[in-house]
C-alpha cells in the first residue's frame, strides 16, 4: 500500500509538471521585442526632452540597469533559441551580438547599438563575478578519483589534438602570414578551448554524464598547459625582437603559479568557514564570489583559473562541508550564463572577422580537422565506446575566456608593433567564428553519448 501510494503520488507530479503553462516561441519572442523597444522609446525619450538630464543615474545606478536589460533579454533569447534545438548559449550570444556596438559599427550604424562602448566598461565587474562563478563551478564539477582514474585517457585526448592542431594550423598560418613567430602564436591559441562553454552545457544537463565530465576535465588539463607554453613561446620570441622579455615570465608566474597558489590557500579557509555555515547560503557564495572577484583585480592574478583552483581544491577536501555551497552555486549559474556569455557577445568582433574571412576560414577549418583527427586517434587507441569516441572531437571546438586572455597578451607583450596589433585582429576573428559554432556542436555531442563508463 505504501508503494503505491508512492507511485500514486509520483505520477501526480509529473502530471503537475506537464500541466504547467510553459512559454511558447511566440511568446518569447514578443516578450523580447517588447523589452528592447521598450529600450529604445526610454532612450529617444531622454534625448527629445531637453530639460531633463542625461546622466540623471548614478554609474552604479546606471550598471544596475544595465545589467538587469542583459540578464532578462539574454534569458529570453536563451529560451528562444532553445525552441529550434540549439543551446541556449547560443542565442545569449547572438542577443550580446545584437545589443552591442561591435555588429552595428560593422553596419555603419553605431547608434543603433542598445549598448554603446563605454557602457561596456561598466560591465567588467559583473563580468568578472560571472568567471569565477563559472570556474568556482567547473572546479567543484571535476572529482579526483574521477581524474585519477581517467588520467591516461585524458592526457592522450588532450596531446592528440595539441600536437594535430600545432602542427596543422602552424603550417596554415605560415601559408598566409610568411612568418615562423606569427604561426608558432596562432597554432598555440588555436589548440585552446573554452571551459566556460564545457561547464554551461554540463550545468544544462539535468544528470551530467562521465563523457561530459571527461570533457571537461580535459579541457581545463590542455588549456593549463597551454598557457604555460604560450608564455614560454613570448618569452623567447620577446628574448630576440624586444627588451621586454622579463614580461613573459612575470606572466606566467603571476597567471598560472600565482593564480593556483591563491586558489589552493583560499579553500582551506572556505573550508573551516562552511564547516560553521549551514543558512543563507546564497549570500555565502555571493560573498565568496565578489571578494575572489576583488582579490583577482587587485592581486593581477587570472580569476578564472584561481577559482577553478578553489572550487577543485574545495570540493575534493571537504566534499560534505562544501555540498549546500556548490548545490547553491548551480542553481545561481543560469543568470551567471546569461551575463557571461551576453557579454561575450558585446564583445565579438564581427569587423575583423569579415575583413579576414580567407585567412579565418581557413585557419578554422584545418583547426577542426586536427581536432577531430587527434581526438578521433586518441579515443580510439584508449579504448573509448565508439560513440564516444564519434563525438569526442566536437567537445573542444568552442573558444572563449583563456583564449581571449591569451590573444590580448600579445598586444602587450609587443606593444606599438603593427604585426602584432593585425595579428591579435586575426586570432579574435577566429576565436568569434569558434565561439558562434562551437557550442553548436559540442551540444549535439553531448545528445548523441547520453553516458559513457
Amino acid at each position: 500500500k505504501h508503494q503505491i501510494k508512492i507511485n500514486k503520488k509520483s505520477t501526480t507530479n509529473i502530471q503537475k509538471r506537464k500541466d504547467r503553462p510553459r512559454f511558447g516561441a511566440t511568446f518569447l519572442a514578443v516578450a523580447l521585442i517588447c523589452l528592447v523597444g521598450l529600450i529604445l522609446i526610454t532612450r529617444e525619450l531622454r534625448k527629445s526632452i531637453v530639460d531633463l538630464p542625461q546622466s540623471n543615474l548614478s554609474a552604479a545606478g546606471e550598471t544596475t540597469l544595465l545589467l538587469g536589460v542583459i540578464i532578462l533579454g539574454s534569458w529570453l533569447s536563451g529560451r528562444l533559441i532553445r525552441r529550434v534545438g540549439l543551446p541556449p548559449i547560443t542565442g545569449q550570444l547572438l542577443f550580446g551580438v545584437l545589443v552591442g556596438p561591435s555588429f552595428w559599427s560593422w553596419l555603419h550604424r553605431p547608434e543603433m547599438s542598445l549598448i554603446n562602448a563605454s557602457q561596456l566598461v561598466s560591465l567588467q565587474g559583473p563580468e568578472s563575478l560571472a568567471v569565477v562563478m563559472i570556474g568556482l563551478v567547473a572546479g567543484a564539477e571535476i572529482d579526483w578519483l574521477f581524474l585519477r582514474s581517467k588520467l591516461r585517457v585524458i592526457t592522450a585526448l588532450a596531446a592528440g589534438q595539441m600536437i594535430l592542431v600545432f602542427i596543422t594550423v602552424g603550417f596554415v598560418a605560415f601559408a598566409f602570414l610568411d612568418s615562423i613567430s606569427e604561426s608558432v602564436i596562432v597554432a598555440t591559441i588555436a589548440a585552446t578551448s573554452s571551459s566556460a562553454v564545457s561547464v554551461a552545457l554540463l550545468r544544462e544537463m539535468r544528470h551530467p554524464t562521465d563523457f561530459a565530465r571527461l570533457l571537461l576535465a580535459t579541457t581545463v588539463a590542455k588549456d593549463l598547459f597551454l598557457v604555460v607554453a604560450f608564455s614560454v613561446i613570448l618569452f623567447v620570441l620577446a628574448a630576440t625582437t624586444t627588451t621586454t622579455a622579463h614580461q613573459a615570465w612575470y606572466w606566467l608566474a603571476l597567471h598560472l603559479a600565482g593564480s593556483i597558489g591563491v586558489g589552493i590557500a583560499l579553500a582551506f579557509p572556505l573550508r573551516w568557514a562552511l564547516a560553521r555555515i549551514e543558512r543563507r547560503m546564497t549570500a555565502v557564495v555571493l560573498v565568496t564570489a565578489i571578494f575572489l572577484a576583488i582579490l583577482c583585480s587587485t592581486t593581477g592574478v587570472a580569476p578564472l583559473i584561481t577559482a577553478l583552483t578553489l572550487g577543485f581544491t574545495a570540493r575534493n577536501i571537504a566534499p560534505l562541508a562544501t555540498a549546500s555551497f556548490f548545490a547553491t552555486a548551480r542553481k545561481l549559474f543560469l543568470a551567471v550564463c546569461c551575463v557571461f556569455f551576453a557579454a561575450a557577445g558585446t564583445h565579438l568582433n564581427l569587423a575583423a572577422l569579415a575583413a579576414n574571412w580567407t585567412v579565418v576560414l581557413a585557419i578554422s577549418a584545418v583547426r577542426f580537422a586536427g581536432i577531430w583527427s587527434g581526438v578521433t586517434i586518441a579515443a580510439r587507441t584508449t579504448g573509448l565506446s565508439p560513440a564516444a569516441t564519434r563525438w569526442a572531437w566536437a567537445g573542444f571546438i568552442p573558444q572563449a575566456g583563456i583564449s581571449l586572455a591569451l590573444a590580448a597578451q600579445i598586444a602587450i607583450e609587443f606593444p606599438n608593433q603593427t604585426w602584432a596589433s593585425s595579428l591579435t585582429t586575426i586570432v579574435i576573428a577566429c576565436i568569434t567564428l569558434n565561439e558562434m559554432i562551437g557550442p553548436i556542436l559540442m551540444r549535439v555531442a553531448l545528445s548523441k553519448v547520453p553516458s559513457h563508463k
